[in-house]
């Protein structure tokens, strides 16, 4: 299969999670919605430069596909953006300070990532990386050492809380079954994100792929779920009255 095509339907599925969730959000106001939206937003736009990234080098034989700024910005982008999706479950699962704490901490780790990501020099290690790898999935190898020590420190305990957390909700409430597909979605990326990090790049964007979907299906029945619930409470409230 031609290498941009998964992160294409990535950029799609996700572009479509964010506006559901924008639109949950205004309807709901609670502050979880909003921090996964910012979180799938970060999403869209990484799968969007992975999208770009693929068509132009599988388009333009010979080229990077990736330019300095745009491998820049995907790779700071990224462990935010999955610490941000455990401070969401953190902050619906839980009333006591947990997310809030996660939040504040995600925030000072992305501070440093940032103004050292931003300014690395990255030119001459992302052609090696594109011409080893033989392909523009290359996550963050063409990002220094330095850089890249922050990463884990995001993406592990972001990863946990959203899985662990969504295993938790479920068990809570066996009803809730959209929840496995929570935590399966976030398993696959998980899994790709950890091989990525020991030098397995191949099936990085289909990994991706499979996670965003499973996780987007599972935020649809939780929709479902609830407005199942709501429509149950009119109609008790209406008896009762």
């Amino acid at each position: 299969m031609v290498e941009y095509i998964y992160p294409l339907i990535s950029t799609i599925t996700s572009g479509a999670f964010t506006v559901a969730l924008v639109i949950q959000y205004m309807k709901r106001r609670k502050l979880h919605q909003l921090i996964w939206s910012i979180s799938l937003f970060m999403f869209f736009l990484t799968t969007l430069f992975e999208f770009l990234a693929a068509y132009y080098y599988t388009s333009n034989p010979g080229s990077l596909g990736w330019t300095p700024l745009m491998y820049k910005l995907y790779y700071v982008l990224t462990p935010p953006m999955v610490a941000l999706m455990g401070t969401g479950s953190l902050y619906l699962l839980t009333h006591k300070p947990y997310g809030k704490i996660m939040l504040i901490y995600t925030i000072i780790v992305t501070i440093p990532l940032f103004a050292l990501g931003l300014t690395a020099d990255v030119a001459g290690a992302l052609e090696t990386a594109v011409k080893e790898v033989g392909g523009t999935e290359i996550a963050g190898a063409a990002m220094p050492s330095y850089v890249r020590i922050f990463s884990p420190m995001m993406t592990i305990p972001g990863g946990i809380f959203l899985i662990v957390g969504a295993l938790y909700s479920f068990w809570l409430d066996k009803t809730r079954k959209y929840n496995l597909l929570v935590a399966l979605g976030g398993l696959f990326p998980f899994i790709g994100g950890l091989r990525a990090r020991f030098g397995m790049y191949e099936a990085f964007y289909f990994l991706e792929l499979i996670g965003i979907v499973i996780l987007f299906t599972g935020f649809l029945l939780s929709w479902e779920y609830i407005a199942k619930r709501e429509a149950l409470g009119k109609v008790e409230k209406a008896v009762t009255t």
